[in-house]
């Protein structure tokens, strides 16, 4: 059984948490991943699964990777481009911007997940009972 939740963070704390790899309903920051892989289904701390009930939990993980990954590509073509201008090295930032389009998927791969539930908190808020730690929510 899940821990009750008292105090249930605000919005911005929630995408906070989640961009920094904790859990998004008590802020552990061991959360839900015993390594950077290997993922467990409830919070080690407060016992709250991060599924929430979605049987496509992955889809919107898998989503908020994408966008991380697309938006650190682009924060890199778009510095690279602005130090270099008029002279952008292209073989450079062709090189750099693949590097992160291979790295970026596993090096976000748990963010993507933490982020996602945080996502999830704020578009779908618990129920009373999810608060009480009475169970996940369902769809």
């Amino acid at each position: 059984m899940a821990k009750p939740i008292d105090d249930f963070q605000s919005r911005p704390r929630l995408l906070l948490r989640g961009l920094l790899r904790r859990c998004a309903w008590c802020g552990d920051r061991h959360a839900y991943f015993v390594g950077w892989f290997k993922r467990q289904d409830r919070c080690r701390n407060c016992g709250h699964g991060y599924r929430r009930g979605d049987s496509a939990f992955e889809l919107g993980a898998i989503t908020a990777n994408i966008i991380l990954t697309f938006g650190t590509i682009l924060l890199t073509i778009l510095v690279l481009v602005a130090v270099t201008a008029p002279d952008v090295p292209i073989g450079t930032l062709t090189a750099v911007t693949a590097a992160i389009g291979i790295i970026g998927p596993a090096l976000f791969y748990p963010i993507s997940f933490t982020l996602w539930q945080a996502v999830d908190l704020w578009m779908r808020r618990p129920t009373v009972q999810e608060l009480a730690g009475e169970g996940d929510a369902t769809l």
